[in-house]
């Protein structure tokens, strides 16, 4: 059984939609979605990404009640910044992916992005979602 964020991606994004990095406009591409997540292809070189349901799934946790959150911490590290979407997502995959993840969710209505410097991401009140998106 799919949860929130999954069925809010699913609605939203096809593969082979493009969408574009929050800050900077650097534009990603899905490869891919299936049962256990998303592919994207990151960066000039289309860096093959795989983010799992359960990661994504729990973005949503990780930004609940916490107001706004910043989306990096220090740039295109493996380092982790704690308290970060950055920090949460190197958790599941060790590679930069939050400025990406970011744009996703924002597609998918599930978050919203100030992308004054430094770039914050918070969840969106489910009375705001475009989409339902309360879990299974």
């Amino acid at each position: 059984m799919s949860g929130g964020v999954e069925r809010a991606i699913r609605a939203s994004v096809v593969p082979g939609a493009e969408l574009r990095t929050p800050s900077r406009q650097k534009p990603f591409s899905i490869d891919s979605i299936d049962g256990e997540g998303v592919v994207l292809l990151l960066g000039r070189q289309r860096a093959w990404t795989r983010l799992s349901w359960t990661c994504l799934e729990g973005v949503d946790d990780f930004l609940t009640g916490r107001g706004w959150v910043r989306v990096t911490g220090t740039g295109y590290s493996t380092e982790v910044d704690p308290g970060t979407l950055d920090g949460y997502l190197k958790g599941c995959v060790n590679r930069a992916t939050a400025a990406w993840v970011a744009a996703l969710l924002e597609r998918a209505g599930v978050a919203e992005i100030d992308r004054s410097l430094p770039m914050r991401i918070r969840r969106k009140a489910s009375g705001d979602r475009d989409l339902p998106i309360g879990t299974a």
